[in-house]
């Protein structure tokens, strides 16, 4: 009996995970076809490439994941030191860009 019962679950559980693809593989259609008809209302007339171009960056988008830019070190030097003026021309300034970029990030995080 306890086999039998197995035996039936053992089989289910292919059917479940068939269905499961077969569930996303719908969504992911309806997706594309969505975002397809919203890109001919909102750029009509413009060149299939660039249709295509802009479907591929809005499914992206959708994909759940989270995509966030951070600030390198060597970004926050060129931003502080683009706004520097010193008054003598051997400036003693010391900027330590690592915990200035991870300052900046954690802020820009802060306002989201």
């Amino acid at each position: 009996m306890v086999r039998r019962r197995l035996l039936v679950e053992a089989q289910a559980d292919p059917d479940r995970k068939r269905d499961q693809r077969l569930m996303a593989a719908s969504l992911a259609r309806r997706r594309v076809e969505a975002v397809l008809a919203c890109i001919d209302v909102l750029l009509p007339g413009v060149e299939v490439r660039r249709q295509r171009r802009t479907a591929k960056r809005i499914l992206t988008l959708c994909d759940g994941q989270e995509r966030q830019r951070r600030i390198t070190p060597a970004q926050a030097k060129d931003i502080v030191l683009r706004h520097v003026q010193c008054v003598r021309r051997d400036c003693p300034m010391l900027i330590f860009s690592e915990p200035l970029s991870r300052e900046l990030n954690q802020f820009s995080e802060e306002e989201e």
